[in-house]
This record gives C-alpha cells, sequence and structure tokens, in this order.
C-alpha cells in the first residue's frame, strides 16, 4: 500500500471538512429558513446579481443544467423565484425574485446562512486560518477560470 502524498491528503481533509460543515449548515438553513442550503445559495446568487440566466446559475451552483431547473421550479412554487423572457428570444430565461423570495432571503436564510458560517465554519478556525483559506480558496477558483464578479468577488 502506497503512503498518501501530502496533496492527497490536503485535499481529502479539505474535501470532507466542507462535507461536513454543509451538513451542518444545512441542517441550521432547513431549521431556521425552512429551505434547503442550495434552495438559500440560489436565491442569495440571484439577489445578488439582481436576475441571472438558467445557465449562469447552473455554474455557479455547480448544479446540472436540469438540476438548475428543477431547483428554480421549486422556487417558483414557493413564490420565491420568477422566470421571465426577453419577448424578441424565447429561447433565453431569466431567474429573477419576486418580493416574497428578497423577503425570505432578507428576513429570514441570509441570517441562518451567516450565523451558520459563524458558528460551523469560523468558529473552529483562527484568523490566520480563515486568511489562508480565503487565499487559497481564491487561488482555486482563479485557477481554474471561476474568479468573478457574479460569482461573489468584489475586489
Amino acid at each position: 500500500m502506497h503512503e498518501p502524498s501530502d496533496a492527497l491528503l490536503a485535499w481529502l481533509y479539505a474535501q470532507q471538512g466542507v462535507d461536513a460543515v454543509r451538513v451542518a449548515m444545512e441542517k441550521r438553513i432547513e431549521a431556521a429558513a425552512g429551505c434547503s442550503l442550495l434552495e438559500h445559495e440560489a436565491l442569495y446568487r440571484i439577489d445578488m446579481n439582481g436576475r441571472l440566466l438558467m445557465s449562469e446559475l447552473s455554474d455557479l451552483l455547480a448544479v446540472s443544467p436540469s438540476g438548475v431547473t428543477r431547483l428554480v421550479e421549486r422556487l417558483v412554487r414557493r413564490g420565491w423565484v420568477a422566470r421571465e423572457q426577453p419577448p424578441d428570444n424565447r429561447r433565453v430565461v431569466y431567474a429573477v425574485l419576486t418580493d416574497e423570495g428578497r423577503r425570505v432571503v432578507d428576513a429570514t436564510s441570509a441570517p441562518a446562512y451567516r450565523e451558520s458560517v459563524a458558528e460551523e465554519f469560523a468558529a473552529a478556525l483562527s484568523d490566520r486560518d480563515v486568511a489562508d483559506l480565503k487565499r487559497i480558496g481564491r487561488k482555486l477558483l482563479e485557477a481554474h477560470g471561476k474568479w468573478g464578479t457574479k460569482r461573489f468577488a468584489t475586489d
């Protein structure tokens, strides 16, 4: 049996650490806001960008196009998202928040998300750890062409 490399162990620890945090965050957001973590992330991304093409939302959430279609359909049924199509191009579909969707984000899901990030993620880390992860995360996103303002970049 081969000894795992430091790179392999770093990947496994990071991947499994993120998975563990996501599970804990999912439970907290479901309890506090009545929506899944993925539903919150979709609402947040749409709110942050004003409106998003379904293909953009798929990329930002790392969910297949058919998965995003199902996700948006659930959000439409809940009255949180509407679909918009330009009259001159019916193949283009945008997801936009409704007033009720914005209320859900502002009043429940975003506060629950911030609280769960603080308690399930940041509480286990030092300020240096957080700074290192921020730097490493950006480096990985840039290396894979995923850094940009639609995602969350502010600088």
